[in-house]
């Protein structure tokens, strides 16, 4: 029996061009074109092509994909339509409670593995953040990278995770920068989600902003921790008007005469200079962190610092994207800017773009962002602006009918694989007994390698949210190697698979004379995708177990030689399990969104 090669899984994954005609294994097996192998998927025709089912287009875009039942529990919501179960799916998903039981029972089952994720912002950067231990300095950011996947494996409240996962890069922290860093990420995480139900990630922008600016993590990550006149630091100021508010294309003017940039329909200034970034940062002086400097406390909390403040408002006011001060108001110097920003229709422009890009596709219709971009600028003054324009873009006829324009990040191909496969584990940073969790941390490193661990890149932008930047042959394969990986793993005492994948289409075919290469592929592929793709996809599919087993499609696959479905150790009938699963995850099928 032939293991799966990365040889042999890049090609079977590739484009698959040509007919089966050509493919040795069908004229081997005598498949005549014309037979009808698997039974035919619904198919709907749309502005990318052949679509899955609406359910699986919705779950796969604003989840993190289908759990077994999930399918049929959106087809179940109230409504004689499919527009209609998406209102209810999406009211619910809106609206989350501070109860998200499977994550509660786990988090709460690992006790006090996730310490540093329930420590107040004065615990972490007195017990963590100070401490002269680097693995305890490192722990909190360790703790957050295990959460997320936990969140985004179980939580029910599926799009909260996606969107966190947005949000946590428009307002990008990179975890390593330095122990400030380090020690404080889950305060910064806190600053983003909001209370218990993640009602910040639903409510205004500018308080998620504000939120963002006063955290230790931000002000230390961007160098505004001790931002002092007369030598203002720049970077803080910088990044909020390229990447966080206006977006550094559209709405920059570069070094000319803020006098000469024009008004938008909306009579503000359309857009910001190298003199405003100057100038941001002028009134951004002060800005720091209670860290025991100049008789401070060292708590970590936010702290102005006045006499650190540009202090002249009189002779030249401070004037930023035409905001103007004439007094010195401190502190709130920088909180009348961060309000213009946030109410600048550039500002609704730029981020309704990306959540557009995130939601519906890299290049989504004019028509929509600028909806989107309406529903923002018109909500600037409402508790729950966020929550609103969410809604707009996923009750858009382009997200019902968009499909396959994203691609999968290594993050999402896990959770993908992860929830469609239900796998049953906690990633902890320690076992029970103390002893490092060698899974989790694995998970860890073969991300990183991906290109993925989350909050694990250094440039204030994020991850990259096209589909060009994940598609080269390196991701690929990484990708490939952390899906293997976790196929395989047995638990802390190496006595049951984390996964055992033979378990299961045992249990979803119970009679051994139903496994067949046709039944397996059939059955596997609706468990991994929620839906089975056109019969050339599916064709490659049950040819590769047939290959495997070294049966034809319609043989129990125990008549294989060495092969006893029975044996759900790491045994013949295990590795071709394993391998096959993997192969759907990761077909381009399966990697769409």
């Amino acid at each position: 029996m032939n293991g799966l090669s990365r040889r042999h899984f890049l090609a079977t994954s590739g484009v698959m061009a040509g007919t089966l005609a050509s493919d040795p294994l069908h004229a081997q097996l005598g498949i005549r074109m014309d037979q009808k192998l698997f039974p035919a998927p619904p198919v709907n025709r749309g502005v990318t092509g052949e679509l899955p089912p609406f359910a699986v287009r919705v779950l796969s875009k604003a989840a993190y994909g289908p759990t077994r039942g999930d399918v049929e529990a959106f087809d179940g919501l109230p409504g004689g339509s499919d527009f209609a179960r998406l209102q209810a799916w999406v009211e619910e998903q809106l609206n989350p409670t501070a109860i998200d039981t499977e994550v509660d029972t786990r988090f709460a089952a690992a006790g006090t593995e996730f310490r540093t994720i329930l420590a107040s912002d004065f615990e972490l950067w007195t017990q963590y953040v100070r401490s002269d231990e680097g693995s305890v300095r490192t722990r909190p950011f360790s703790e957050l990278d295990r959460l997320t996947y936990l969140r985004g494996a179980y939580s029910r409240w599926q799009f909260r995770e996606v969107i966190s996962d947005f949000w946590n890069n428009h307002l990008h922290v990179y975890s390593r920068t330095n122990n400030e860093t380090q020690g404080f990420m889950p305060s910064y995480e806190r600053a983003l989600r909001g209370d218990a139900a993640g009602n910040g990630l639903f409510g205004n922008f500018f308080d998620l902003l504000l939120g963002s600016a006063r955290n230790a993590a931000m002000l230390y990550y961007l160098d505004n921790y001790r931002n002092s006149w007369p030598n203002p630091n720049e970077n803080y100021a910088r990044e909020v008007l390229e990447l966080h508010t206006l977006g550094a294309l559209e709405n920059y003017y570069g070094a000319v005469d803020p006098a000469t940039v024009p008004d938008n329909a909306f009579g503000q200034r359309a857009g910001y200079t190298e003199i405003d970034v100057f100038q941001f940062a002028r009134a951004l002086t002060g800005w720091g962190v209670a860290d025991g400097d100049d008789g401070a406390p060292d708590t970590g909390a936010f702290l102005f610092r006045p006499d650190r403040h540009y202090d002249e408002h009189g002779s030249e006011p401070i004037q930023v994207m035409g905001v103007t001060i004439n007094a010195d108001g401190g502190e709130n110097d920088v909180l009348q800017i961060l309000q213009h920003l946030a109410e600048h229709f550039g500002t609704a422009r730029f981020i309704a773009g990306k959540l557009c890009r995130r939601l519906v596709g890299d290049n989504p219709p004019e028509s929509l962002v600028q909806s989107a971009a309406m529903e923002f600028y018109n909500r600037r003054n409402d508790s729950d602006q966020l929550r609103e324009v969410y809604r707009h873009i996923l009750l858009s006829a382009e997200f019902q009918n968009t499909w396959a324009d994203k691609s999968r990040r290594p993050l999402e191909t896990m959770l993908r694989m992860w929830r469609a496969a239900a796998i049953d584990f906690t990633p902890t940073v320690d076992n029970a007994d103390g002893s490092r969790n060698r899974i989790a941390s694995d998970i860890n490193n073969r991300l990183e390698a991906a290109g993925q661990r989350p909050w694990n890149i250094e440039v204030p932008t994020g991850y990259p949210d096209f589909k060009a930047y994940w598609q080269g042959t390196g991701t690929l394969v990484a990708s490939w190697r952390l899906v293997t990986y976790l196929l395989s793993r047995r638990d802390t005492n190496g006595d049951n698979f984390v996964l055992n994948i033979a378990q299961q289409v045992n249990i979803l075919l119970p009679n051994a004379n139903d496994r067949t290469p046709l039944q397996i592929g059939n059955t596997l592929t609706l468990a991994a995708l929620g839906f089975l793709p056109d019969p050339t996809t599916m064709s490659k599919i049950v040819l590769f177990i047939a290959e495997q087993a070294g049966i034809t499609l319609n043989e129990p696959i125990d008549n294989g030689t060495g092969i006893d479905s029975s044996d759900l150790g790491n045994s013949n009938y295990q590795k071709i399990m394993r391998g096959s699963m993997a192969l759907i995850v990761l077909l381009p099928v399966g990697q769409r969104r």
